[in-house]
């Protein structure tokens, strides 16, 4: 299968371009405002799009995994492309990659636990580094292991050492441009409980010259310990890196509100969108915590409290995809949506302006399964939440008495 765009012969350009035209959603001027806080430009969108909303049919071109294929998947937690089109699939409870051409077709398996030259443990992400060496980016001890295309050892680095105290994490990079965007934490237990700073920086690709975009420090009382969502619900779930060398997160928990850096780590823009609130129902809210508990079961501190509030989240996911938009997963993308859907999306264009919005419709739900848009191609991985508790020690699918369905993986084209 070809993703080669072969024009159609016989076709004059005017012909062709008046086609192309005629395809785009017709889109009506921008009727938001821009205004300035405190020197940062804030991009005002109102609650409707300029383009009319689209649902679309996704093409499955191939899948892989499940009960009839002959690769067995653990827990894959993410998906990149090297420069030749391949994919390589992550599997973080197993400590490989799985490495898969355009097509679908299995090309080889990469990488193996260990602490030796390109061997990782406890890896949850992946980067194309500037050599195109694939990187694997170890959370503990923090570093990014290297490793060939072909699987053979390459360069490793660290991040250099900060000021911050405490036990570190590497959460995830993602290429910005020429350089990277990190997401790390900082976890200091205490007498009087347990602090995490969480913090969103651009390094150069040398991993070196931290410029420091963001930060949030979430803490714990062991007096009365309280997890409170709007605390540890941080960015670290909502934030993407473009090409183009920009950066997004969303600022705080509640709002519809976007922080856009350039490259300098100086703030472009914040975009915001009026957006009604998405009330959870009881069993919603029970759920929430349950996800909460398993996740936070290995802290510890005994008899923690969890507080989640009445409403969703807005901002669930940002994908920045390589054409310089930005696609928002959104609460009532996220939840609520009938059998067949996939998900909703807010697009955002490069000027932060509200665009379009766009329902995907295939198999995949986004409550359950995990997404990862690479290139022109969108990969769900199904029953994705229920594996990460379990491979993170929390409640997941088999503690219920129920085997634990396979992994598959699903691949869509995605224009």
């Amino acid at each position: 299968m070809s993703n080669v765009f072969k024009p159609w012969r016989g076709l004059a350009l005017p012909a062709m371009l008046a086609l192309a035209a005629a395809s785009l959603p017709a889109q009506a001027a921008w009727q938001g405002k821009t205004a300035v806080k405190d020197g940062v430009t804030q991009i005002m969108n109102p609650a409707e799009s300029m383009a009319k909303p689209e649902t679309v049919e996704l093409a499955e071109l191939w899948r892989v995994g499940g009960d009839d294929d002959d690769v067995l998947f653990g827990v894959v937690t993410d998906v990149i492309a090297d420069r030749d089109g391949n994919f390589y699939l992550l599997d973080a409870q197993l400590n490989e990659i799985q490495v898969y051409a355009p097509d679908g077709k299995h090309l080889r398996t990469i990488g193996r636990a260990g602490e030796g030259p390109g061997e990782f443990r406890g890896a949850f992400n992946l980067l194309l580094l500037p050599s195109g060496n694939i990187g694997v980016l170890q959370a503990f001890p923090s570093k990014i292991v290297g490793l060939t295309p072909a699987g053979d050892p390459a360069d490793a680095f660290t991040l250099p050492e900060t000021q911050d105290a405490g036990f570190k994490m590497l959460f995830g990079a993602q290429n910005a441009g020429k350089d990277l965007a990190v997401v790390f934490a900082f976890t200091q237990p205490s007498e009087a409980g347990l602090a995490q700073t969480s913090v969103l920086a651009l390094f150069d690709a040398s991993a070196g010259n931290e410029r420091r975009l963001q930060s949030q420090t979430s803490t714990l009382n062991n007096a009365n310990p309280v997890f409170a969502e709007t605390e540890w619900d941080t960015f670290r779930n909502r934030w993407s890196a473009g090409p183009d060398g920009r950066v997004y997160s969303a600022v705080e928990f509640g709002q519809y509100s976007i922080n856009v850096w350039n490259l300098d780590g100086k703030i472009a823009h914040v975009i915001h969108r009026e957006y009604p609130a998405h009330a959870r129902t009881d069993d919603q809210k029970k759920r929430t915590i349950e996800i909460y508990k398993g996740f936070t079961r290995q802290i510890p501190l005994p008899n923690i409290k969890y507080e989640v509030e009445e409403a969703w989240n807005p901002v669930q996911r940002l994908f920045a995809r390589d054409d310089g938009t930005l696609w928002v997963l959104t609460s009532s993308g996220n939840f609520d949506q009938p059998d067949g859907v996939v998900g909703g999306f807010d697009v955002f264009d490069q000027d932060g302006h509200f665009a379009r919005r766009v329902t995907l419709k295939g198999q995949g739900d986004p409550t359950t399964d995990g997404y990862f848009m690479v290139k022109d191609r969108l990969f769900v991985v199904t029953d994705w939440l229920n594996a990460m508790m379990a491979l993170q020690g929390g409640a997941g699918a088999g503690e219920s008495g129920e085997d634990a369905e396979p992994m598959e993986i699903i691949n869509y084209q995605l224009r």
